[in-house]
């Protein structure tokens, strides 16, 4: 199962080398976890990324009592708490598994060490980066430009099978209007 998670991911990002991939592939935990595990929890310190090859995974951070959505990932996405990843600061994120799931685990200073001695993972670590930053420009520019309606349409358009895996309280918190506002919406999406 690793190759060809593995062939997936370079294809999709960067090719690597035989070499890179196999130093790589010393450096990975597969993990099959439940539903409703916590990959991480508010205020922990974490140097992990997960990539997510089978399932579905969700950020949530709790602010005044209520849980807010703002990050889902499904089969081959990546997903990590960013200020706990990126600036070794205590986590704002829980990261929960929404269903059963299998996910490839890196740990920041194995993939530091070898984007420093492969240049070709080094490429391919700033591309995965880059596409990651990207998706969460395109959810900032949406929740604050575009109606309730363009931003449940534009979700499906991202996720077609999301209410398959996600509730819709937390698509409701994700898309930033209340659960009430998101059955509106889908009620008159299947009267037309």
């Amino acid at each position: 199962m690793l190759n060809e998670v593995i062939n997936k991911i370079t294809k999709e990002y960067s090719n690597l080398s035989n070499e890179t991939i196999n130093e790589w592939k010393k450096n990975i935990r597969v993990l099959e976890l439940k539903k409703g595990t916590q990959l991480v929890k508010e205020g922990n310190l974490t140097n992990k990324l997960y990539f997510i090859c089978e399932g579905s995974v969700k950020a949530h951070h709790l602010k005044n009592g209520k849980l807010i959505t703002d990050w889902f990932a499904f089969n081959n996405e990546f997903i990590c708490a960013i200020t706990g990843y990126f600036l070794k600061k205590p986590s704002e994120h829980y990261i929960e598994l929404t269903e059963n799931s299998i996910l490839l685990e890196f740990e920041r200073e194995k993939l530091t060490e070898l984007s420093s001695k492969y240049h070709d993972f080094e490429r391919f670590s700033r591309i995965i980066i880059t596409k990651i930053m990207l998706e969460l420009q395109y959810r900032v520019l949406y929740l604050q430009f575009s109606t309730a309606k363009e931003r449940y349409d534009f979700l499906l358009e991202q996720y077609p099978q999301i209410e398959l895996h996600i509730s819709l309280g937390d698509i409701a918190s994700y898309i930033g209007i209340t659960q009430e506002t998101l059955s509106r919406v889908r009620a008159k999406k299947k009267r037309i």
